[in-house]
């Protein structure tokens, strides 16, 4: 079962979520993280794994060689704009290059051969109760977040293990509703919309409900910050999507989280997330979404 954590902003305890959750479901269940949030990765932060291994993220870019007769084809080609004819001889700028192959295959010379560029890294290993741990991370200056992400996808979850019943991938989405996202929680069996009781925070969550549905997953809220407003239980009550926890305002939970500790170690709120891990064991059991 893939579980998506979302929220339409940053800062509302999306990572806090999916951490505790992972350590709650592995206490039972063959469980794994992984961090999709590549250009601001903190999951390991909490969950301290014994690094197994690392790997190199790479994407192909042109190179022009001696070959070319500037003719405007590559560059006409290129959807990114990442080839430019300047004073008779192509340039390439390889930060905004998507590796699609496309100029490769329109230049009438063949004077275009690709090369690999590092763009980033993915980490995997291992933390307490067998929770099995993958991050990505965009190198900095880089944009190519999609590609990392499909990597770090295909990393962790590339093994047809991973599809078996009873099986939980906890996916730590980045925020807000960009093409990340989508590629992140796409093919999910449940997406967790975790939310703050604010103005910004509900016109976000309501942001994030369009991109679930747009994607067509089943989706229930999870109050971070609750003051008791209601804010976010009307808006959820007329969405018709279910609350399945929340978490008060709490100095404390923020001093826990400043510290790099996680929830579940503390008994006031482990319960909390071991509710969760019940509510989703559930699910699964009914078969609705497994």
């Amino acid at each position: 079962m893939r579980l998506a954590i979302l929220s339409g902003k940053g800062g509302t305890g999306k990572t806090t979520v999916a951490v505790n959750l992972a350590v709650a479901l592995a206490s039972a269940h063959p469980t794994s993280y992984a961090d999709y949030d590549v250009e601001e990765p903190n999951g390991f932060i909490f969950l301290q794994p014994a690094i197994a291994g690392t790997h190199t993220v790479t994407s192909p870019y042109p190179v022009i060689g001696e070959g070319c007769e500037p003719c405007g084809v590559c560059s006409a080609a290129c959807t990114w704009h990442a080839l430019a004819e300047v004073g008779g001889r192509v340039l390439v700028f390889p930060e905004i290059c998507h590796g699609c192959g496309t100029c490769t295959l329109a230049c009438p010379h063949g004077a275009i051969r690709e090369a690999e560029r590092n763009i980033g890294a993915l980490r995997a290993g291992t933390a307490a109760q067998g929770l099995m741990c993958f991050e990505g991370i965009l190198q900095e200056g880089e944009t190519l977040s999609t590609t990392v992400i499909r990597r770090l996808r295909d990393l962790a979850e590339g093994d047809a293990g991973k599809d078996a019943r009873g099986h939980f991938v906890v996916a730590d989405c980045p925020p807000g509703s960009s093409c990340e996202v989508m590629h992140a929680a796409e093919r999910s069996d449940l997406v967790i919309l975790v939310a703050e009781p604010t103005v910004f925070g509900l016109h976000d969550l309501k942001v994030a409900v369009q991109l679930v549905r747009h994607l067509g997953l089943p989706a229930v809220v999870f109050i971070n910050k609750d003051d008791g407003s209601g804010l976010i239980d009307r808006y959820a009550a007329e969405a018709e999507l279910p609350i399945l926890g929340r978490l008060p305002f709490d100095l404390d939970i923020a001093r826990i989280s400043a510290h790099g500790e996680l929830l579940m170690e503390d008994a006031r709120y482990k319960g909390t997330f071991v509710e969760l891990a019940e509510a989703v064991l559930a699910e699964a059991e009914r078969g609705e979404m497994a």
